[in-house]
């Protein structure tokens, strides 16, 4: 890279130090390709003050693109002035806002040619995004200006109108909306309740096999067919966990409701593996399906869990089904999605190659696409395990019982000891799920 002693060399000699700097720029490509070339040179240490990025702040950095840089800068400014504001009669803590805002400014001005270098080192040829944009520049000035004044005077305690204070929300709006959902739910139990004790009645009598199978069976062979297991997935680092693990939960008294935990979790599983695998192949096969269950799924992960006990009590009164339904909601989206993520990540040519053999769709998904899609999805079982155990002690609120159970009633009795000992159960359950689970992946 040729170097230039002056930033007056000349356009020719511009092009020739940093070429595409004019396309980058657009604006003060002498002054720039000067700076980028003692930066290239020298690094961190040629640092410059940019007396435009110290004036004008972060809008020096939205003129160019750099929208990380302006949101910082703009977020300490709005505080310093707000601060500034409200502590305006304590000269002490004026001075420090007064510092605050100044600092921001110098320390714009000092890195400011750094992230414009930055930029510019992965800058894409033919790419406007960094190119001084005046119209940017006018759009994000007319939002952001009065926005951060009734941010400053907010945060500087001044007395603002009730309609700027508070929401012009509509009591009658949010009244008649839930006169609405309360209508339509208690229409579609009346309406639709044969088919809502079907769902029940299968999910109990699933439930009641499991825990038939495990309650029944004596603890020695349960011990010993636990270890088997763990000692062929995991070898003698997972035999020996287990063993701690089932040692804790028998002789503190927990076997049973530990039992009768997993035999929940389990179901729980089995129901988001049945329907979440296919809709995970779907949603990875059909791209307009995938965009429209992704908010689904989104919404269905950050609703609280407590929300999931309306519909499920209204629908499935109260017992251990409608906690387990509960628990599908909460835990099936991490399978839907890591089933999708799978199947989308297999290569191309993969399938090329077994279609042009004359394989049928269903051949390349049973033989190819499932396969090698296989880690993928053990990782989202695993997250619905984890998800469902997460769900133990919400799911005792409405009749699970189980290790919830106590957790619950020792938080009802401020027992503190009951309590820290039940969800130590808790956490010994989830771990031995997830070192199983994981130690059958890696196997795979």
């Amino acid at each position: 890279m040729t170097s230039i002693a002056h930033p007056a060399a000349g356009a020719a000699s511009v092009n020739t130090a940093l070429p595409g700097l004019r396309d980058f720029c657009g604006l003060n490509g002498d002054y720039y390709s000067f700076r980028f070339q003692r930066l290239a040179n020298t690094g961190i240490r040629s640092l410059n003050l940019n007396w435009a990025a110290l004036l004008w702040g972060p809008y020096w950095a939205v003129a160019r693109g750099m929208w990380l840089l302006f949101w910082m800068s703009y977020t300490v400014d709005v505080i310093a002035l707000g601060w500034l504001l409200a502590e305006a009669r304590v000269s002490g803590m004026a001075v420090a806002a007064g510092l605050l805002l100044i600092i921001n400014h110098i320390g714009m001005g000092l890195i400011g040619n750094y992230h414009y270098w930055n930029a510019f080192c992965g800058w894409v040829e033919g790419s406007s995004a960094h190119r001084f944009n005046p119209w940017r520049l006018l759009g994000v000035s007319a939002i952001t200006i009065p926005a951060a004044a009734l941010a400053v005077v907010g945060v500087g305690q001044v007395d603002l109108p009730g309609w700027l204070k508070e929401f012009p929300a509509s009591q009658a709006l949010s009244t008649s909306s839930q006169t609405v959902i309360n209508y339509a739910v208690e229409y579609a139990s009346a309406q639709w309740g044969p088919f809502f004790d079907g769902i029940t009645g299968a999910i109990r009598s699933m439930l009641n096999q499991i825990e038939n199978v495990l309650l029944n069976m004596p603890w020695p062979a349960l011990v010993a067919l636990v270890s088997l297991l763990c000692w062929r997935v995991g070898r003698t680092k997972l035999l020996l966990t287990a063993l701690v693990i089932m040692a804790y939960l028998g002789f503190f008294g927990y076997w049973q409701k530990s039992i009768s935990t997993m035999s929940l979790v389990v179901a729980s599983v089995l129901i988001c593996v049945l329907f979440g695998v296919p809709l995970g192949i779907l949603c990875a096969k059909y791209q307009r399906l995938s965009r429209i269950a992704n908010p689904v799924m989104d919404m269905m992960q950050t609703m609280p869990s407590f929300v999931y006990l309306l519909p499920a009590i209204a629908f499935f009164s109260i017992g251990k089904p409608p906690a387990i339904l509960a628990t599908v909601v909460f835990g099936m989206p991490p399978v839907i999605k890591l089933t999708a993520l799978g199947i989308s990540q297999i290569p191309l040519s993969v399938k090329e190659a077994m279609l042009a053999f004359g394989a049928s769709p269903l051949q390349l998904l049973i033989k190819a696409e499932l396969p090698m899609a296989a880690p993928s999805i053990m990782a989202g079982i695993n997250q619905s395990i984890m998800m469902s155990l997460s769900m133990v002690v919400v799911g005792a609120l409405i009749g699970a019982g189980g290790l919830g159970y106590d957790v619950l009633s020792a938080l009802q009795e401020m027992n503190n000891g009951a309590g820290i000992l039940a969800g130590v159960a808790i956490v010994m359950c989830a771990m031995l799920l997830d070192r199983t689970v994981q130690g059958a992946r890696k196997r795979h």
